[in-house]
């Protein structure tokens, strides 16, 4: 196993040069080396060279850069995904409060603002998803029709594991705010002796709530989903998305080319064909499902039309900059990489 040793900024330059990557002497070295020093080689030569490495050319031993590829270009896209970043998390953030607002009002009114920590008030019951009895079938070597009965006791212990952690998370996360002398959190403890939903929801992220709403009995996940005008099981979808999405913009990590486990059900989404995306020659779609499209088409179901026309714009606005800059690579293959198909602009006006 080689190690990794380390080298000056100098010597990382002339290691750049030896691949392929033009940067002149003098002048642009220094910039390169400040720019360097101040975000780290890793974050932007590793992190952003796979579209630039041309990979006819490069062997198990070493990369080679593809003819013309300059030092400025490959920092062009990493300021670019540092932009991207900024405006989607924006958006993502709007998004979190809608959500948070929505399910802490609908539950306080059906159970009270300080029930949040009751089993009853959650799913604790077998699950009727074909979905989930079958997994639990294969898990446990079960017949799904003559083994029902014990299905649905695995089902039922499951839940009310799941319910007991959440409730025990959230004790957790008002004893941590404690601690930390929140004002709002402490200020409700020691006054009224509990906390109101919708002020606790300030406090929990993004994905415990996801869970809070994931543990919700069905018909009050299915009102707090018709606020979307989205399915309830495809809304759970989009919130674990978005957290995902949101932690990488949060933490600045590389974003443009994001990938989700879940896919996007295009057939809940009505105006999906219309989009504009190209199908492979199954006739499936490949761009717009676990990507940061797919985020795109999520904002368009939940925002507000102002608001997705504020983001599609400011995004347009991103996507012209880098186009300039770029000469090596072409701004189609950064809007490939992140699914947006040539005619992205469609879904403003659907």
């Amino acid at each position: 196993m080689s190690k990794k040793v380390f080298k000056t900024y100098r010597q990382l330059l002339t290691i750049l040069r030896g691949r392929g990557v033009r940067i002149k002497k003098g002048s642009a070295g220094s910039r390169a080396i400040r720019i360097l020093e101040k975000e780290n080689y890793y974050n932007v030569i590793n992190g952003y060279k796979e579209l630039f490495i041309d990979k006819t050319a490069t062997t198990a031993t070493k990369e080679v850069y593809k003819a013309g590829t300059d030092f400025d270009e490959i920092y062009a896209l990493y300021t670019f995904d540092r932009e991207i970043r900024i405006i989607y998390l924006k958006y993502l953030l709007l998004i979190e409060n809608h959500f948070k607002s929505v399910l802490s009002h609908i539950f306080s009114e059906k159970y009270g603002h300080d029930n949040y920590l009751k089993l009853d008030n959650f799913h604790c019951t077998a699950s009727t998803d074909p979905g989930t009895q079958k997994r639990i079938a294969k898990a446990h070597h079960l017949d799904i029709t003559r083994d029902l009965a014990q299905i649905n006791r695995i089902s039922a212990e499951e839940n009310v594991s799941n319910v007991t952690h959440l409730i025990g998370d959230i004790q957790m996360e008002i004893a941590r705010q404690l601690s930390k002398h929140h004002p709002m959190v402490t200020h409700y403890m020691t006054t009224h002796g509990y906390i109101p939903l919708w002020v606790l929801v300030n406090v929990l992220t993004f994905g415990k709530v996801t869970t809070f709403y994931l543990n919700m009995k069905e018909p009050d996940k299915i009102q707090i989903a018709k606020s979307f005008n989205i399915h309830y099981k495809e809304l759970h979808k989009y919130m674990s998305m978005l957290g995902f999405a949101r932690n990488k913009c949060a933490h600045d990590e590389r974003f443009y080319d994001i990938r989700f486990v879940q896919l996007l059900h295009t057939k809940s989404i009505p105006y999906f064909s219309r989009i504009g995306l190209p199908r492979n020659a199954s006739g499936s779609y490949d761009m717009g499902l676990n990507d940061a499209f797919a985020v795109a088409i999520i904002f368009k179901q939940m925002l507000s039309k102002s608001n997705f026309k504020e983001f599609a714009s400011a995004m347009d606005v991103a996507f012209k900059k880098l186009d300039k800059q770029l000469h090596t690579i072409t701004i189609d293959d950064v809007t490939g990489k992140m699914g947006y198909p040539k005619s992205w602009k469609n879904i403003v006006s659907l």
